[in-house]
């Protein structure tokens, strides 16, 4: 069965989902987004309503999908990211560009954030998330020598890479990205509260299905203007996903 087949037989509600986790990590001032795998381009749609968004860009590599995304964003691009050598739009256009569940499916996703890079704001932001296969699910599969494919969820049948923590950062590193700020999407069950509480912490990291993570170019240029949208957002407040000291994601 080819990807696209795999794509086309999950449910609606995968197209459809708001990703209000990955919206309220965009930064306050925000007017130009780009989301690289928009799907039907709901949450763009949604960020655009509630943020007061001047332009929403998506690349949706599924016609109908695309389609229905076209009359919600202001631009729809129709192909495959890994096939794309340049974007039609200046260099450093984008306040923010949003890979949300999008780079594990990819062949290389390295070379897709070395080229997204440059369509970045040098005050902008990346804004990813990524499972985690150190989750506890997959850890005990692992163990048990199973790892095998599923319809959704860690072992996505459509999931070409696999990432835990330390190789989502050193990916980030090595395309030139700095990681400002984690966050992370776990299970919270009361089994695996108290699997934390029982080991004194020790199990905490094996809960986190989902890292988030808000980057910046790094670089002297990224740098600096990095440290001057900080600086104008400690001067109003601050906002959601303004950076500052990452949470306790261990």
């Amino acid at each position: 069965m080819q990807f696209g087949t795999y794509y086309e037989s999950k449910d609606t509600s995968y197209y459809e989902q708001v990703r209000h986790d990955v919206i309220a990590m965009i930064p306050r001032g925000t007017r130009r987004v780009l989301e690289v795998g928009c799907s039907t381009g709901a949450t763009l749609a949604h960020a655009k309503t509630v943020l007061g968004l001047a332009e929403v860009v998506g690349i949706e590599p599924f016609e109908s999908a695309a389609m229905i995304a076209a009359g919600r964003v202001d631009r729809i691009i129709v192909g495959d990211i890994e096939m794309m050598n340049e974007l039609d739009v200046p260099e450093c256009y984008f306040d923010c560009i949003i890979c949300a569940d999008v780079l594990e499916h990819l062949r290389d996703p390295w070379s897709v954030l070395l080229m997204l890079r440059r369509y970045l704001a040098d005050d902008g932001v990346l804004l990813a998330s990524i499972p985690n296969l150190r989750h506890i699910s997959t850890v005990l599969k692992i163990v048990r020598d199973r790892f095998e494919y599923e319809e959704h969820g860690l072992l996505d049948q459509t999931h070409l890479r696999f990432f835990t923590l330390h190789t989502m950062l050193k990916m980030f590193r090595e395309t030139g990205f700095s990681v400002d700020h984690i966050e992370t999407n776990r299970s919270r069950s009361l089994i695996f509260q108290c699997a934390s509480a029982l080991t004194f912490g020790l199990f905490r990291p094996f809960s986190v299905f989902q890292y988030r993570l808000t980057c910046s170019k790094a670089g002297s240029e990224g740098q600096k203007a990095k440290v001057k949208r900080q600086k104008g957002e400690m001067g109003d407040g601050g906002g959601a996903g303004s950076g500052g000291a990452p949470e306790d994601f261990s």
